[in-house]
């Protein structure tokens, strides 16, 4: 079944809970924004909200599969060790763009030293110039502004965050 006949056969008969976090960009998409017919604003295209978005469904499952809180958190630290590495080396900015990543590519392309400098940034913004060339009439220049201030997540502490928040509802 295509993705978005699925969307539209189940979505009706949901009843979406909001975020179990509360970071700025979470209130730009997610459940709250989801209609029972697909439509663009239903995707999660912002880094930080597929981020939460996979982190809730770990917590569901495992909650599903009789886990304690405590065994999801061995399985992460145990089996998961190169999403840890990824999680300890990302920051992500309001808007929920990742900023600065060690590992994945995105975000500012600067070395860590100066990223040191800028990321306890209190407000404003960083900028850089790149080249998008997967539009029609070829390459051209845009600038991404990434908002502080910078936030790094800790799954662990977002795991409890998210198990607390549906223990309470479910």
């Amino acid at each position: 079944m295509h993705n978005i006949a699925l969307w539209n056969e189940l979505a009706p008969d949901l009843s979406p809970l909001s975020w179990a976090d509360n970071h700025p960009c979470l209130e730009q998409e997610g459940p709250r924004w989801a209609t029972p017919q697909w439509q663009r604003q239903c995707a999660l295209r912002r880094d930080y909200v597929r981020r939460q978005a996979l982190l809730e469904i770990d917590v569901l499952v495992a909650m599903a599969l009789d886990l304690s809180l405590d065994e999801l958190i061995q399985i992460y630290r145990l089996v998961f060790p190169v999403m840890h590495s990824y999680e300890e080396n990302t920051w992500y900015d309001q808007q929920g763009r990742i900023v600065w990543s060690s590992i994945t590519g995105k975000g500012l392309k600067i070395p860590r030293s100066e990223w040191e400098r800028h990321r306890a940034m209190p407000q404003g913004c960083l900028a850089e110039e790149v080249e998008d060339n997967f539009l029609p009439g070829g390459p051209h220049q845009r600038t991404i502004e990434y908002r502080a201030p910078f936030t790094r997540p800790d799954r662990e502490q977002d795991y409890r965050r998210a198990w607390e928040y549906f223990a309470q509802r479910l």
